[in-house]
């Protein structure tokens, strides 16, 4: 469903207006993201299982982080 409502979100640390409806899954696609990585929603990680599902709201921070190997 496509929308002429606007929503502004933080993506990694910046400001980002995107169209309203969007769930997780679309967003990540629309910003082409590659490589492995975890997405990180207000704080909290949210499992793969879920961006098809979660929609993104006005204000929600959203961070895209690379995991990090090591001991």
């Amino acid at each position: 469903m496509t929308s002429n409502v606007i929503v502004q979100i933080q993506f990694n640390g910046e400001l980002l207006d995107i169209d309203a409806e969007h769930t997780v899954a679309q967003f990540v696609e629309s910003q082409q993201v590659q490589g492995r990585f975890v997405i990180v929603i207000n704080d909290e990680l949210l499992p793969k299982s879920r961006w098809q599902d979660v929609v993104i709201h006005d204000g929600d921070r959203i961070d895209i982080v690379s995991p990090i190997s090591g001991g």
